[in-house]
């Protein structure tokens, strides 16, 4: 076996910041913004839900948005294992500022932490905005 660290990923969420550090930035979807030339991590970034208001009027379609974030987190962390960089844990903000001012409801997140108990793995959340 191969001295150092094993090949391991972070799973994330479009839209969202979590630093400035390789790893973090790996994590992060805003580089272009900050204008950062440093080689970052292939980690999985599934989509974070963007939701029609308001939200009395659009809950079925909503909640089809939560459910294909959630499906394509599924699929994302199935990738990783397949590719030889199973998911060791998953990051989130609640809320997402960096890309405007995005919620995703209690139920999505409800569904992120299945998945990550399902999976055995970390579940994070990058908590600065509230």
């Amino acid at each position: 076996e191969a001295p150092g660290s094993p090949n391991l990923s972070i799973l994330a969420f479009k839209g969202g910041f979590h630093g400035r550090t390789i790893g973090l930035l790996s994590c992060s979807n805003s580089r272009p913004i900050q204008g950062v030339d440093i080689p970052s991590l292939a980690w999985p970034k599934a989509d974070f839900p963007k939701y029609k208001y308001p939200l009395e009027e659009n809950v079925a379609y909503n909640k089809a948005e939560d459910d294909r974030c959630l499906a394509q987190v599924e699929e994302l962390m199935e990738e990783a294992s397949k590719n030889g960089a199973p998911v060791a844990g998953i990051i989130s903000e609640p809320i997402q500022a960096e890309g405007g001012d995005n919620h995703a409801s209690a139920e999505f997140f409800q569904g992120v932490e299945k998945i990550a108990r399902k999976w055995d793995v970390s579940l994070m959340m990058d908590e600065v905005q509230t």
